[in-house]
């Protein structure tokens, strides 16, 4: 799991050097399916999936070299958390992004969770008017939504 350890990255936005923790989830390695070794966190029981082990491999180098060049389209989820989907060709990275409390120019990104669109389909991603992720970070860091 070395290849989903957290990092930080800086980026020049609003005229400012703006820092991102990266942090991932492990719906990023595990499905409900009821294949693989179960796996328990939070109160949560899912099952280690060796696909999307794999394919998780491939979301540092995506988020290091063209994630803040990317679209993503921000959308709610029932308990009405804020999530954006970014969908990278044949891939679907689900994160959400915090500020941490009485911090200056700091954001925390979670990548929740990501996986081939190809398993779930394009219909089933959500809908909505895409931004550059670069306008996303300003909003977020200003403390505003998108």
């Amino acid at each position: 799991m070395a290849h989903l350890q957290p990092f930080e990255l800086s980026y020049e936005v609003a005229e400012q050097q703006l820092s991102v923790k990266f942090e991932f989830g492990f719906h990023c390695f595990t499905d409900d399916k009821g294949h693989g070794q179960p796996l328990r966190h939070r109160g949560e029981t899912r099952y280690f999936c060796a696909d999307r082990h794999h394919c998780s491999s491939q979301i540092a180098d995506y988020l290091h070299k063209r994630f803040f060049k990317g679209l993503a389209v921000p959308f709610y989820v029932e308990n009405s958390q804020r999530y954006y989907c970014l969908d990278l060709h044949d891939y679907a990275v689900f994160f959400s992004i915090s500020k941490p409390q009485n911090t200056t120019n700091l954001l925390k990104l979670r990548v929740i969770s990501a996986y081939e669109v190809a398993e779930w389909g394009r219909a089933k991603l959500p809908k909505g008017k895409p931004h550059n992720v670069r306008y996303i970070l300003e909003m977020r860091n200003a403390g505003k939504s998108v």
